[in-house]
């Protein structure tokens, strides 16, 4: 099989699930995968043809696409600010959105001097793959960073994605909304999350693909409260915020006015909403007042 007709094969089948647009993405990703060549190098080598072993693998993940399985499941990575991350379906698959999140955090810090170089500490909670505890110890190599989540299994990824991009991380696995207070844990400059908002009854929102396959428990809140992981991210911010350090939170933009009024009427400061290349309101931000500790 030729690889041009390989791309041809999966736009075309892919066009039941995906518009033509998605399909083409899916497409290139995949046989950049496969091939080992960039958009590029395939127009380049059209006429080329897959190997034996190239073709196994083109039909096994062409069949895995059809039923539905997320491309960046199917090929074991994805890329996130312009790294390339491990994931599988114990971890969310990072949008572009969190990339937005991590570059208003980087932006703050580095234009805005909210930290000591020699003393910044931030933590990320809900780690997941470890996408933005990675992308802001790259970014900031100064800054002591932590990363915590309660998934053993999405730790273990975060991990190994950490070694891969050769950073130094502080990994703990701990669950924010029974170990608010964490005394095993120090006091941080700066908190960010991206935690899960979604109701139950809400998955008619979401697509067949994330529903069937990425992990619920990065989704889904348990007690009908869309701001559950955010109330539990500011009652540990009580104990593990210095005074004037910042908190930075990814959020449905149907609750980004709620998460705002909450952090406004627990002690924070200057809180901001900035909407997203989409125009959606998708990052609420603030600083805490007076003493924390």
């Amino acid at each position: 099989m030729l690889i041009k007709e390989a791309y041809q094969q999966i736009v075309h089948d892919l066009q039941s699930i995906y518009d033509a647009r998605e399909s083409s993405q899916i497409a290139d990703m995949t046989l950049e995968s496969i091939t080992g060549l960039s958009r590029i190098q395939r127009l380049v080598q059209h006429d080329a043809s897959l190997n034996s072993d190239q073709e196994i693998l083109f039909n096994q993940q062409l069949n895995e696409l059809l039923h539905g399985r997320p491309v960046q499941y199917v090929i074991g990575n994805c890329w996130f600010q312009q790294m390339l991350f491990k994931v599988d379906e114990h971890v969310l698959i990072p949008r572009p959105e969190t990339e937005e999140l991590v570059e208003l955090v980087i932006h703050e810090i580095q234009h805005h001097r909210q930290c000591d170089k020699k003393q910044c500490k931030i933590i990320d909670i809900g780690t997941g793959s470890g996408c933005i505890a990675i992308s802001l110890k790259k970014a900031m190599p100064f800054c002591e960073i932590w990363a915590i989540d309660k998934s053993r299994s999405a730790m273990k990824m975060a991990k190994e994605n950490a070694s891969l991009l050769n950073t130094s991380i502080y990994f703990k696995e701990a669950d924010i909304l029974s170990e608010a207070k964490n005394d095993g844990l120090p006091a941080f400059n700066i908190i960010v999350s991206n935690p899960p908002y979604i109701l139950p009854d809400e998955t008619n929102d979401l697509r067949k693909n994330v529903i069937d396959f990425e992990p619920k428990e990065a989704l889904f809140v348990a007690n009908n409260d869309p701001l559950e992981f955010y109330k539990a991210i500011i009652d540990f911010s009580v104990h593990h915020l210095h005074r004037g350090g910042l908190v930075f939170f990814e959020t449905h933009e149907n609750h980004a006015t709620k998460v705002k009024n909450l952090m406004e009427s627990n002690e924070f400061e200057q809180v901001e909403i900035k909407k997203d290349l989409q125009g959606k309101n998708r990052m609420v931000w603030g600083k805490k007042m007076g003493a924390s500790l």
